[in-house]
């Protein structure tokens, strides 16, 4: 039987659990996608690195396996982290996740790859530095002045959030070099850090904060996101100083444990993990009949705008254009298309409320306030997020067969969320479309597919 939730161009696995991209990079003209897999079983007990490639990041060969749990110090999980070129191999960093009589250890693990097929692991690994919980993982690396620097999520031994720094000459021998960034904001310990520059005077820090029940074991459900932190890093104190408070990377349902890399056109690009599921939404999810969970969402590109975080969507992706239809009308419903999409909506005049329905799924706007809302699959009921804009000008909609992205204004916003709906085709309803206002549709599917 056809499996009606399989997605059209989101990266998925074929069995097991996907959890944390990891390891980005364009090696040699490829793109490297590895990522946190559970191929035994869906949960997450297990955690190995498989990997997807790509040429042009839109069509993708599942690799399967690339790193293993095999050694001592990685034996209960080859936990997340990133990847860099030096002289044409391929570096990857990972966190090696041991327990000892129910003891944590963790071991930040270096890999080197000449072809970008085999992964040889090295002998040197950084261990956790005094005054900081086992909680230590998710190491990211970069550049500056010829020194190679890394930062670690971590949790201090009095149960709060922080990352580490460490700095190298050949990527091999690492020497700790102090707290990198630390905030109440944090909670009770930082995972997935990453750090870039989009512009000459602003640093973007990205974190994901959990709240924990001490610097154990215990985690509450859920209570960790996605966000940012605008600020800059001072090379000679060797410490990120903010000047914003932390926002959310993505305004909707399901974003974690972002990454981002920089490809050979200089472009830099993010990718997350498309799950906040709960519990009980993960042992619920529908594709569980399938012998699969999760995926991640599409890359996309940061850039700095206006004093704000812009996420745009590839350029890459307009090549899944196939069949084209307008809509002007102030009401309609396009019908008779398939779930997979683009839905462009543009306003050249100030709309004052609009409302469009994909299914179970709605987006309205009145009164500088957007709502996104969806049926959420355990409980049959509709839950929505909510934002306060100044202003709509644009929504630009990628639909897949079980997951959406909603992009605000050129970028400006994003609600990414997973959803499953037994409807074979979508069908497409809008409201209050105003005068100079545009849709366009795109189907990604050709009629015989």
């Amino acid at each position: 039987m056809l499996n009606q939730y399989k997605n059209y161009f989101h990266i998925e696995p074929d069995k097991g659990l996907l959890n944390d991209p990891n390891g980005l990079i364009q090696f040699k003209g490829e793109y490297y996608f590895f990522h946190q897999w559970n191929r035994f079983n869906l949960n997450h007990d297990y955690k190995e690195w498989g990997l997807f490639t790509s040429k042009d990041l839109v069509h993708w060969t599942n690799r399967q396996s690339a790193i293993l749990p095999d050694r001592s110090d990685d034996k209960n999980g080859v936990y997340s982290g990133s990847a860099v070129e030096k002289n044409g191999e391929m570096y990857l960093f990972y966190t090696g996740n041991t327990k000892v009589n129910g003891a944590r250890r963790s071991y930040q693990k270096i890999v080197v790859s000449n072809d970008g097929q085999t992964f040889i692991k090295q002998e040197n690994i950084i261990k956790t530095p005094e005054g900081f919980s086992e909680h230590h993982r998710d190491p990211k690396v970069w550049k500056y002045n010829d020194i190679w620097w890394m930062i670690v999520g971590a949790q201090t031994v009095e149960n709060k959030g922080a990352i580490t720094l460490f700095q190298s000459y050949d990527l091999l021998s690492w020497k700790y070099q102090g707290v990198f960034y630390t905030d109440p904001n944090l909670d009770q310990m930082c995972e997935c850090p990453d750090y870039f520059s989009l512009d000459k005077e602003v640093d973007i820090l990205t974190v994901c904060p959990q709240k924990r029940t001490s610097y154990k074991e215990d985690d509450q459900p859920i209570s960790s996101y996605a966000g940012y932190i605008v600020g800059k890093m001072n090379y000679e104190t060797k410490k990120f100083s903010q000047t914003s408070l932390i926002k959310l990377l993505d305004e909707g349902f399901d974003f974690y444990a972002p990454q981002s890399f920089l490809d050979e056109k200089g472009r830099r690009i993010i990718v997350g993990w498309m799950s906040r599921m709960d519990d009980n939404q993960e042992n619920n999810c529908p594709t569980i009949e399938e012998g699969y969970l999760h995926c991640l969402t599409m890359p996309r590109e940061l850039k700095w705008i206006n004093d704000h975080l812009y996420q745009i969507p590839l350029k890459e992706y307009e090549v899944l254009r196939k069949k084209k239809q307008q809509f002007k009308n102030e009401c309609g419903i396009i019908s008779d298309n398939s779930k997979v999409f683009e839905l462009i909506i543009t306003f050249d005049k100030p709309v004052e409320n609009f409302s469009l329905s994909l299914n179970s799924n709605t987006i309205s706007y009145r009164d500088g306030y957007l709502e996104i809302g969806r049926i959420n699959w355990v409980t049959k009921e509709l839950e929505i997020k909510t934002l306060k804009i100044t202003e709509l000008t644009k929504v630009q909609i990628f639909c897949d067969n079980s997951a959406i992205e909603i992009f605000v204004n050129g970028g400006q916003y994003v609600f990414s969320m997973r959803y499953f709906c037994d409807k074979p085709k979508c069908e497409i309803e809008y409201k209050n479309l105003n005068e100079g206002g545009n849709i366009t549709f795109y189907s990604y599917e050709e009629e015989n597919e």
